[in-house]
């Protein structure tokens, strides 16, 4: 139910003429023809972790209502604009689903293979059809981004950066005191009491989280602080030794200063 809701709050952007509403309860109902489409997100990033022999995730579809009889869904490659080959780099499970009569989604299951997975990443583009409702003009590309996984301990060391907070500069990467933790030493240098940039990582997917933190610089009208951006993802990839932080910087009362991307790469 959540990925309908999804792909109809994003089919009615481009289909108000198409709606009308439902005199008995007041809500917007979705009158067009029924489409498919990939779930949110449709790009990603995955690892395949040394030692497993492959990786398998699902990539998820919907409709933006349910299906009025049993469906076929297919995945195919966009080899065109696609670098991992099939059978080398990955597998398609089944490239077949059929969704049955009253249904709104799926899945289909990809296995990701450790023998054609490189440090540097290779992208995967797939497409989605049907065999009795059409494609939709949204969410009808789903991209991979594979990569096979390093260490954490060799992500750790020297970084050279150029960020908007700090400007070019050499930075270490270190591991912090709690678990699945990192801290970029003395990144608020006007922060005696606590100058490290802690964050916290998922050690399956390398996503980074951090909690709003002191910069310890105070600006003419206040203390800034930095925050994650809001609905912007931070991550580091182990191999390529590069780590992507969304910040917002801020002033508590007082506005702020905006998203800023700060990129950090291993030396």
């Amino acid at each position: 139910m959540k990925i309908l809701k999804v792909l109809l709050g994003l089919f009615l952007v481009g289909a108000v003429a198409s709606c009308n509403n439902n005199d008995d309860n007041g809500q917007v109902a979705y009158g067009g023809s029924n489409v498919v489409a990939f779930g949110n997100p449709i790009a990603r990033d995955v690892f395949v972790f040394e030692g497993t022999g492959f990786t398998e995730i699902q990539v998820p579809f919907g409709f933006v209502k349910p299906t009025a009889e049993n469906t076929t869904v297919t995945l195919t490659v966009d080899t065109e604009n696609s670098v991992g080959i099939e059978g080398t780099d990955f597998t398609i499970v089944a490239s077949t689903v059929t969704v049955e009569a009253g249904e709104t989604n799926g899945a289909f299951v990809v296995r990701l293979l450790e023998g054609g997975a490189v440090e540097a990443g290779k992208k995967v583009v797939f497409n989605i059809s049907s065999d009795k409702v059409d494609t939709a003009v949204f969410n009808n590309a789903y991209t991979l981004n594979v990569s096979r996984s390093c260490t954490v301990e060799s992500f750790l060391g020297q970084f050279s950066s150029n960020t908007w907070w700090a400007g070019p500069s050499t930075n270490e990467i270190a591991f912090g005191t709690a678990e699945n933790s990192l801290e970029i030493v003395d990144f608020w240098v006007d922060n005696a009491t606590a100058p490290n940039f802690v964050m916290s990582y998922d050690p399956d997917t390398f996503v980074v989280t951090f909690q709003e933190q002191s910069t310890g610089f105070v600006a003419a009208q206040g203390l800034i602080f930095a925050r994650p951006s809001e609905g912007k993802t931070s991550r580091f990839n182990p191999c390529t030794r590069v780590l992507t932080l969304e910040v917002n910087y801020w002033i508590p009362n007082v506005g702020t200063y905006g998203d800023k991307v700060e990129v950090f790469t291993g030396i």
